[in-house]
């Protein structure tokens, strides 16, 4: 079984950021999650939310007092954010980095960079175009079938992570565009937190039976230690925590 970073580490080190990255890297995990989005300018950079109040400050440690939307502001003007003090203040100076130093880091090493959907298909070029001009493994998260198009027209064996509509008809269709060896189905387990998502997403006896049937099984965003143990239990092949 292998492990995936959440968000890079989510625990010790500020999600999605440099520090988290290496400290995934130097912890021997198999892949590291990461969220691109872009910038009113076109930058391809790594946060989960659409806006940086949750784990952004400005440079003097103080709140973001209105919502501050990524698409609405350029990568310069986002540099003069701290992403790192929110977190701890050992992280102060911390910036949100772009995807072309995640690859950077990743190039040569035995790791992949698990790209999630922050980025619409429809504008995905911008991330396929990074992705590109490194050499760096990754593998592209998507729940949809054109999305899985968009990205094989320039990588044509390219890795995925398909989650969220597990059902047997889409799972027969992306196994005829995806080789197994390049797939990993993932599902959720059925607690508060993924209450908004919906049966086919859950790691119920019924779904994981299907999922191991056409690729192999992952288990995401396990974020406490009693959960990783009832995961453990589902036997699959990836752990994301």
């Amino acid at each position: 079984m292998q492990y995936r970073s959440h968000r890079g580490g989510v625990f010790y080190t500020p999600e999605n950021t440099m520090p988290a990255f290496h400290d995934a890297i130097h912890g021997g995990y198999a892949y590291i999650e990461t969220d691109p989005r872009l910038t009113l300018d076109g930058e391809v950079v790594l946060m989960h939310d659409t806006t940086i109040n949750r784990t952004c400050r400005h440079a003097d440690g103080s709140v973001l007092d209105a919502p501050t939307k990524i698409s609405e502001i350029t990568y310069a003007e986002l540099q003069k954010y701290d992403a790192g003090i929110a977190h701890s203040e050992a992280f102060r100076g911390t910036r949100v980095p772009l995807l072309d130093e995640l690859l950077a880091l990743a190039e040569g090493r035995d790791v992949i960079v698990s790209l999630d959907k922050g980025i619409p298909t429809e504008r995905i070029d911008a991330l396929l175009d990074v992705v590109g001009g490194r050499k760096a493994r990754v593998s592209f998260s998507t729940s949809s079938i054109e999305r899985i198009q968009r990205v094989q027209e320039r990588f044509p064996d390219a890795m995925f992570d398909f989650d969220v509509n597990t059902e047997e008809e889409t799972l027969r269709e992306v196994c005829r565009m995806v080789k197994p060896e390049n797939l990993v189905i993932w599902l959720y387990l059925d607690k508060p937190n993924f209450a908004w998502l919906a049966k086919k997403a859950k790691a119920t006896p019924e779904n994981i039976e299907r999922v191991k049937r056409f690729g192999r099984l992952g288990i995401a965003n396990v974020n406490n230690p009693i959960d990783v143990k009832e995961a453990l239990l589902l036997c699959p092949d990836i752990l994301e925590v």
